[in-house]
């Protein structure tokens, strides 16, 4: 799903929101590139360079560095074909006490390993 968001559009935003779908203008929000790259930015939509930068590889997505370079002691996610994504250590085995999330449409919600919603985490809206 979110790899099919890539393709379909060149840069796609990513924003926080609480568990009732308003934006929280105070955290930060990511964008996501035409060529898979994921990089955090301010309110205004400005590259903050020191913030967490991801790349998307078919189903996986993989922590960067600002230049990139995949970063092999940071836990990656998995994206199933049901919306459900996972993390995942390095060598690519879910991990079971990691954060969970499920892609409904243009959100992205926060789940337990069940599957159940935590409101209480936070949640995302891809625009």
């Amino acid at each position: 799903m979110l790899l099919s968001l890539t393709t379909q559009a060149a840069d796609r935003r990513i924003f926080q929101t609480d568990s009732s779908g308003n934006r929280q203008y105070d955290k930060p929000s990511y964008t996501i590139t035409d060529n898979g790259r994921i990089y955090e930015t301010d309110s205004s939509g400005n590259h903050k360079y020191s913030g967490q930068h991801f790349r998307i590889e078919g189903d996986r997505i993989l922590p960067t560095d600002s230049s990139g370079n995949r970063l092999y002691n940071l836990p990656s996610r998995t994206i199933t074909n049901n919306g459900q994504v996972y993390e995942t250590d390095s060598s690519g085995n879910r991990r079971y006490d990691g954060q969970h999330y499920k892609l409904e449409g243009d959100k992205i919600i926060p789940t337990d390993t069940s599957g159940n919603r935590q409101y209480d985490r936070p949640h995302f809206r891809i625009q």
